[in-house]
């Protein structure tokens, strides 16, 4: 084979490899599911109401990866939750697989940039030094507990878990003042068929008590919203809201798809039967919401979907 002939040989293998990646780049592009939006409607999926010691939703579609600094569509909050590792520091759980019934022990640790287990920097935050939030990920199954800390810096709780499926749990903490939710997937194996989002409705019921929601203006990525919940049972408004972990309430958004995490906390100038709380949203969509409020000691989780515009 003569010189231009290996050249023209070499350039046509040149072409074939770069039009590989290319191919293979746009089939992993992360920003694929942008749009994805998924079904109306909950089947029988229900919230964990949740315990005395226990944490505790209108639409919104999936942040792009070029708009986790909140920058995105909207300029709205960013949502955290969506990495393993942030700012340095990393979740580590002993196992993500879980089997068989009753409650799953769930060990982790939170590790810093030198691999260091981190043990006394955490800050109190709604009167604990970390929250763990789980949902499975059709949010159909909801719990948000308090790990106990051991001297060795590792966090123990017992969860539920108790359908198949695949949840996300959401480390909730705060260092320097700066507050993190780093995030895993754990898995329970078995028959599972996620069950579709439910359909924007202002009233969600637990335990005979109803809990209506409503926003100071239509809700649109970006600007902040006041979103109040209204408390009543019987039909006559509470009057017996308690405090829990030192607030009236606690709200937590996810959106859909990625699964992206706020946590906001209440307007304690608002009183009766009603929680406010301000909320931005980063992106248009939908967003399930999981609010709870705590009366007769007990503390009870109803949850929401929203559809924010653009």
């Amino acid at each position: 084979m003569n010189a231009p002939t290996r050249l023209a040989a070499f350039a046509a293998v040149l072409g074939l490899a770069f039009g590989g990646a290319a191919l293979a780049g746009a089939a992993i592009d992360p920003t694929d599911n942008e749009d994805v939006v998924a079904a109306a409607g909950h089947g029988d999926g229900k919230a964990t109401s949740g315990g005395t010691d226990s944490h505790g939703g209108g639409e919104a579609a999936p942040q792009s990866a070029g708009e986790e600094d909140g920058h995105g569509a909207g300029g709205g909050k960013a949502l955290s939750g969506l990495a393993v590792s942030q700012d340095g520091f990393t979740l580590e759980p002993d196992r993500t697989h879980f089997a068989g019934g009753g409650p799953k022990r769930f060990s982790f640790r939170i590790v810093d940039d030198r691999g260091r287990v981190v043990r006394d920097e955490y800050e109190l935050e709604s009167e604990r030094e970390l929250h763990l939030v789980v949902v499975r990920r059709d949010t159909a199954g909801y719990e948000h507990v308090h790990p106990r800390r051991g001297e060795d810096g590792t966090w123990s709780v017992d969860l539920a878990l108790r359908e198949p499926g695949v949840y996300r749990a959401y480390a909730d903490f705060q260092i320097d003042g700066e507050k993190r939710a780093l995030a895993t997937d754990l898995f329970v194996p078995g028959d599972f068929e996620p069950d579709p989002l439910p359909a924007p409705e202002p009233v969600s019921e637990v335990d005979g008590y109803a809990s209506e929601i409503a926003s100071s203006q239509p809700l649109q990525a970006g600007p902040a919203r006041t979103l109040t919940f209204s408390i009543s049972r019987g039909g006559r408004p509470v009057d017996d809201l308690q405090p829990y972990l030192g607030a009236r309430g606690h709200l937590v958004a996810l959106r859909e798809g990625d699964l992206g995490y706020l946590h906001v906390h209440p307007d304690e100038d608002v009183g009766g039967n009603a929680v406010a709380f301000e909320a931005s949203f980063p992106n248009a969509g939908r967003y399930r919401l999981f609010f709870q409020f705590k009366t007769r000691g007990q503390v009870r989780t109803v949850d929401y979907t929203v559809k924010v515009a653009r």
